[in-house]
């Protein structure tokens, strides 16, 4: 398996190439499925923030939904080009997870974090530096791809983020573990609020 890139310029170069194309596909729908209920059960369609949203792949899927407002933010600008979404209730940003913060005052009713946390050193610490872009009582929503090797880096950051998200400053409204059987693949979400 190829290793992903780790600069701008390397993840447009993987966008432009079609490396992640495959996300549009079928047996990847089941996550978006699931993040898009949470929002729609929790009231949290009025303004989503997407982090790392690759090709506004999680807005295609929220829009027939009713979602109101979204922004998504990608590291990789070549990604933010392919993406299709109205300038009426979108906007796309290019910024990077651990330095994007968003304009003075705005706040979000769900911040999505959606197979990019593998990215960070510290999953953790990049979910709760987002705390304070939500809006009173809205949801974080987390998916992270789970190899089938229980001790790789990949189900370390995992079981660090969930351990850090069971303590006291969190409540865990829901927690799945989702296996394609078509494309035998796991992933791990959970949805999130700060506790009170």
């Amino acid at each position: 398996m190829a290793k992903n890139a780790n600069t701008s310029a390397g993840w447009d170069e993987e966008y432009r190439a079609g490396r992640w194309a495959f996300l549009r596909d079928l047996p990847e729908s089941g996550r978006y499925g699931i993040i898009g209920m949470w929002l729609a059960l929790n009231d949290a369609m009025g303004s989503v923030l997407d982090i790392g949203c690759g090709e506004g792949l999680l807005y295609e899927r929220l829009q027939p939904m009713g979602i109101k407002r979204y922004v998504g933010v990608d590291l990789a600008p070549a990604a933010l080009n392919i993406a299709e979404v109205d300038p009426q209730i979108a906007s796309l940003r290019a910024g990077d997870m651990h330095t994007f913060a968003p304009a003075e005052g705005e706040t979000f009713s769900a911040i999505v974090f959606n197979e990019v946390l593998h990215f960070a050193e510290d999953p953790a610490a990049v979910v709760a530096r987002f705390v304070p872009f939500l809006a009173p009582g809205g949801v974080i929503a987390i998916s992270m791809y789970s190899p089938k090797r229980l001790e790789s880096g990949a189900n370390r950051l995992i079981a660090r983020l969930w351990e850090a998200t069971d303590g006291d400053d969190w409540q865990v409204l829901d927690d799945y573990r989702l296996t394609s059987d078509k494309k035998n693949v796991t992933w791990r979400l959970r949805l999130l609020k700060p506790a009170d």
